[in-house]
């Protein structure tokens, strides 16, 4: 006999109808209620039945709780079409990297194209009304890479083809930032997706991630600078320059790049190792990093390698999540032999002899740095005609020092900063030379 809880439980298992909705008919976005009547423990949502509008290779689940901390444990199941039984029920985790605030967010991933029904089940009573999203990328065309950049003049590392903005969204419902915050990169963050797809469909999968990152998240584009899928291809994120939303809420002076897998429990490929090595090599020589080098990165304030891994930051007392695994152990693994080979590069080694370099005699010394806003420059054997100072985001800050640089016997300038950060210094030579050098200013 069916006890009167059953009878309760049976009533609200009814479905709820949803089609996809928005400007592009790729998403749907339902405002789910849990009953507040536990089954076996958990709190249940309507059945709710699913009809995407688009042929897609996926579906990309995900949702919000509009309140932060919020502590439910949350899980989900589908059903196919013409299928009788539902799936497993299917943890899904709450994400804990970047700032979304006034947000809890939730990521499941991705399930058949073929999902019919949907349903939520929470650990816990929940009161407010649960944001479901889902995502239908649809298929893509031919990947068409593209240069999307000129080549620096002092840069003899070639810029590797990438797939743009318009490669992997080329219906144009993917716009950029319109208001984007700049900056001087001091330090390339390599990333993980975590396996958030196993999609062969990569242009898809960098869609479903823009719609995850906007759609769910509420940022104002896709979180990572640069991404990278098994095969080689190199994607167009926010592109370069630009601040992206991928360090644990430290993103200043920083390239974010995320290679495409879970890097946890399995190997990355050679082409995507490859593609990795090509593209810091020539955006490290367009934005003056060195690839060995270990700098201050200001926004964390630790000494990081310039090519480090997200869990990298976990120690930073700054970081908004400090549990982080990204990129995955058999990616993190690699970076001492990806900066190795990358440093025994030819367009590498070519740089370090190119004409914007001091000679062996020559010399420029910034002490101290990092500084509270006051440090002085020595110099030796070289004639200095002028310095230009840039802050973090490449604004020129000051370049009134011709005057006191007329004395060619002048060996030291003491210089005062105002802004904190990381701050590019250029000190123009008499002879034409360029030396870039970089101080961090904390106060």
């Amino acid at each position: 006999m069916i006890n009167s809880l059953n009878l309760l439980f049976f009533s609200f298992a009814m479905t709820l109808s949803i089609f996809a909705i928005g400007q592009n008919k790729n998403s749907i976005e339902v405002s789910v209620k849990f009953y507040d009547i536990a089954f076996e423990s958990f709190f249940f949502t309507k059945k709710i039945s699913v009809k995407n509008t688009i042929p897609t290779p996926f579906i990309m689940v995900s949702g919000f709780m509009e309140k932060e901390n919020f502590q439910s444990q949350l899980f989900f199941r589908t059903k196919e079409k013409n299928k009788k039984l539902w799936s497993s029920w299917i943890p899904f985790p709450k994400i804990a990297e970047g700032e979304t605030p006034n947000r809890t967010i939730f990521l499941g991933g991705d399930v058949s194209s073929k999902m019919s029904h949907i349903q939520l089940k929470s650990n816990q009573p929940v009161s407010t009304n649960f944001k479901l999203r889902l995502f239908f990328p649809g298929h893509s065309k031919k990947i068409n890479t593209a240069t999307i950049k000129e080549k620096k003049v002092n840069c003899d590392c070639a810029q590797p083809d990438i797939c743009g903005r318009s490669c992997w969204c080329p219906s144009g419902n993917c716009p950029i930032d319109i208001t984007p915050e700049q900056t001087i990169a001091s330090h390339f963050i390599v990333h993980h997706s975590a396996g958030q797809t196993t999609s062969s469909d990569f242009a898809a999968v960098v869609r479903s991630y823009y719609d995850f990152h906007t759609g769910t998240n509420g940022w104002d584009d896709i979180g990572y600078n640069w991404l990278i899928d098994g095969n080689g291809v190199i994607y167009e994120g926010r592109g370069q320059g630009l601040q992206g939303a991928h360090f644990s809420c430290m993103n200043e002076n920083t390239i974010g790049i995320c290679v495409i897998g879970n890097y946890e429990n399995t190997n990355p490929t050679s082409e995507a190792i490859n593609a990795l090595q090509s593209f810091i090599a020539w955006s490290s020589c367009e934005e003056n990093i060195d690839i060995l080098g270990i700098e201050l990165h200001p926004s964390s304030n630790l000494n990081l390698n310039n090519i480090s891994g997200h869990k990298d930051g976990n120690d930073s007392s700054n970081s908004c999540n400090t549990s982080t695994v990204c990129p995955g152990n058999n990616l993190y693994n690699l970076l001492p032999t990806i900066r190795d080979e990358m440093a025994a590069l030819p367009c590498i080694n070519s740089n370090s002899s190119h004409v914007n370099k001091l000679l062996e005699n020559e010399k420029i010394d910034i002490f101290p740095n990092p500084n509270g806003g006051n440090f002085q420059v020595n110099f030796e054997n070289i004639k200095i005609v002028n310095i230009i100072i840039y802050n973090y985001i490449g604004q020129k800050i000051n370049n009134d020092f011709t005057d006191t640089l007329a004395n060619t016997s002048l060996q030291n300038k003491k210089i005062k900063i105002s802004t904190n950060g990381l701050h590019h210094i250029q000190f123009h030579l008499n002879d034409g030379r360029v030396i870039s050098q970089k101080v961090v200013v904390t106060k």
